[in-house]
């Protein structure tokens, strides 16, 4: 059973609570709103300004579980809350919570690539230069949430790598899926045995090695390379940073990549 008045009475306290630094956004001098801007929530959510001011007044289309994953990461929704916010919406539970101490952090992340994911590389947050440089990744459903799943099913998946690292970079997911404990990671292993590539490395004995520089086809900037930094969160997630090589070109490529990002994205 939906509960359209009060998805909107949820949505609506929520952002009239959180202030513009609690989500990395300046606050400007002349500002009268007393919380966010649904604008500013809609840019948050990767939605359109639109569809965020009908929802806030009990009207329009009905918001999918990824729409409503993306506005409750963008408000800052606790565990509760998120559930509250689903129940309201008529769905049992949505993905992954993501803590509201990392989407803070990630939030002032504003010149960095970080990512969140999950056991099986389902990208739960990201930064706006992640999304230049990756794509967004957050709105994907079924098992084409899971990066991993998509590594091995999709060839697009691919083509923001080069061609030359493939081999490695299915090598790693294949033995981070080993080092997995989650029930996620064992249905996904079963779903992808079959598939010659997954069958092929999974027989290769070896231990976890995950490299730590990478690189990055962009379209529009050509090759950046990366070093990649990873801390662990609750829940099995991983919160993933990756940072320009020093003394090269790429930092001034992610600049760009995410110039380009923010006028393609919002």
């Amino acid at each position: 059973m939906t509960d359209r008045p009060r998805v909107a009475e949820l949505l609506r306290d929520r952002r009239d609570v959180l202030q513009p630094e609690d989500v990395g956004l300046t606050r400007g001098r002349r500002r009268r709103t007393p919380g966010l801007r649904r604008d500013e929530v809609a840019a948050l959510s990767s939605i359109s300004a639109i569809h965020y001011a009908r929802l806030e007044r009990r009207c329009g289309p009905w918001p999918s579980p990824t729409t409503l994953a993306s506005l409750a990461r963008a408000l800052r929704l606790t565990r509760e809350q998120r559930d509250e916010l689903f129940g309201a919406a008529g769905y049992d539970g949505g993905p992954t919570h993501v803590d509201p101490g990392v989407m803070h952090v990630l939030g002032r992340l504003t010149d960095i690539a970080a990512l969140v994911v999950d056991p099986i590389g389902e990208v739960l947050a990201q930064t706006p230069p992640a999304r230049a440089l990756f794509g967004d990744h957050t709105g994907h459903t079924g098992w084409a949430r899971s990066g991993y799943y998509r590594w091995f099913t999709d060839p697009g998946e691919r083509q923001r790598y080069p061609a030359d690292e493939h081999r490695l970079i299915g090598a790693e997911i294949v033995a981070d899926l080993r080092h997995q404990h989650a029930s996620t990671a064992t249905a996904l292993m079963q779903k992808l045995c079959g598939i010659g590539e997954f069958d092929e490395l999974w027989q290769e004995p070896g231990a976890l090695r995950t490299a730590r520089r990478c690189r990055v086809v962009c379209a529009n900037v050509g090759v950046v390379e990366l070093d990649r930094e990873v801390l662990t969160a609750g829940r099995g997630q991983r919160v993933v940073f990756y940072l320009p090589v020093p003394d090269s070109d790429s930092e001034s490529r992610l600049q760009l990549a995410s110039v380009l990002g923010h006028h393609r994205f919002d």
